[in-house]
């Protein structure tokens, strides 16, 4: 059911090295959504030192990533709906990372089997990628709770023995101090990037929580960014047959 091709990327530039450096090599092979992901537990482990991700990507990318030897974020799809969170990302990579670049590249660094196999089905036609990416080149990021920024509303983070009924109270008071704060600044249906310094500042404080790993649960999803991705970070690439 799968054809294996075994790809050899074209080395960099050997006039800027001494010797030429090993061309990266990994299997590319062909699938049905259903069957691109192999049956079982799938093998995350946000403490490994090189992080096991995921990615969907099209085939023009994945020619890219074959052709150049890395893939670069492509700023044209971003949603412009959210360019105020992805901006905030985008600061946040370059402020902890010791890589830089525009945009970002988005990875699932946990999830389930079914979703993976659900996402690969609406992705025919494209490629899924595994990669194994050094920790220190990804930011991770709770995939629920980046919703928060999304949405540009205050993630509030739960406190330990808090009961539901006390969060709830403490979450919908912090929410309306906001809303009386863009009121008062006349800014209430306006964008986050139009809304004054201390407020913003006050809410990516709040942000910064779903950044943190400390504050994942064992079995939340988790996604991670990335400025860029490197043939030799890529283990395994899934054609996925479209019909």
């Amino acid at each position: 059911m799968h054809r294996v091709e075994q790809v050899d990327l074209p080395a960099p530039n050997v006039r800027a090295f001494p010797y030429a450096p090993p061309v990266p090599k990994f299997p590319v092979r062909r699938s049905f959504p259903n069957c691109a992901i192999a049956a079982g537990r799938v093998g995350y482990d946000l403490s490994a030192d090189r992080l096991l991700l995921h990615t969907f990507q099209t085939e023009e990318a994945f020619e890219e990533l074959l052709s150049t030897g890395q893939l670069l974020p492509d700023q044209r799809l971003a949603e412009p709906l959210f360019a105020d969170a992805y901006g905030w990302m985008q600061r946040e990579m370059d402020r902890r990372l010791p890589t830089t670049g525009d945009g970002a590249l988005w990875f699932w660094a946990r999830t389930t089997r079914d979703c993976l196999v659900d996402s690969s089905r609406n992705h025919r036609g494209g490629v899924l990628l595994t990669c194994r990416i050094p920790r220190e080149r990804v930011l991770l990021s709770h995939y629920v709770d980046w919703h928060c920024a999304l949405n540009g509303s205050p993630h509030v983070l739960e406190l330990p023995g808090e009961s539901d009924d006390a969060y709830d109270s403490r979450r919908h008071k912090i929410w309306d101090e906001l809303d009386d704060r863009k009121r008062a600044a006349g800014v209430f249906h306006e964008g986050f990037r139009d809304w004054p310094a201390d407020v913003r500042w006050d809410l990516e404080q709040g942000w910064e929580h779903f950044l943190d790993p400390a504050n994942f649960g064992r079995w939340d999803a988790v996604q991670a960014t990335a400025h860029l991705l490197r043939a030799g970070d890529v283990v395994e690439a899934v054609r996925l047959i479209s019909r």
